[in-house]
């Protein structure tokens, strides 16, 4: 007559196969977390801040300072000047302005804004993130 394997060793058999899985999966997954965090999409590594805004009433000329703050050169898009009241676009004009990563990019918008009154200006990439801010001519 055989002998089977006894079931001491089979039970220990069992649970070495199911961590020695275990630590498998959990090496993949680390693996392809950091995969992922480190890589990124453009738009998660994009970020941008309004840095200054400036208005010139003479020449109707709205000067906007943007630094890239983020891991990726970006590309300014578009930017909006609105009213901070009601965020009705007042002008809105298309651009395509590089800007290294932790380099300040200027850029100018022709537009006639009133006295006295709060607007704020948004920048979008061409990604589609945004930096805005809020200032009184």
């Amino acid at each position: 007559m055989k002998k089977a394997v006894s079931p001491v060793i089979a039970t220990l058999l069992l649970i070495l196969i199911a961590v020695a899985a275990a630590v498998l999966v959990y090496v993949w997954v680390t693996g392809y977390a950091t995969s992922i965090t480190t890589a990124g999409t453009p738009e998660l590594r994009e970020r941008i801040k309004v840095e200054a805004v400036s208005y010139n009433d003479t020449s109707n000329t709205l000067t906007i300072y943007v630094r890239n703050v983020g891991d990726v050169s970006v590309t300014i898009d578009s930017i909006y000047v609105m009213y901070a009241e009601n965020s009705t676009i007042v002008t809105m004009t298309t651009t395509s302005v590089p800007i290294d990563v932790n380099d300040v990019e200027s850029m100018d918008v022709s537009v006639s804004l009133a006295t006295d009154t709060t607007y704020v200006v948004k920048v979008v990439t061409t990604n589609g993130v945004e930096a805005a801010s809020t200032f009184t001519v």
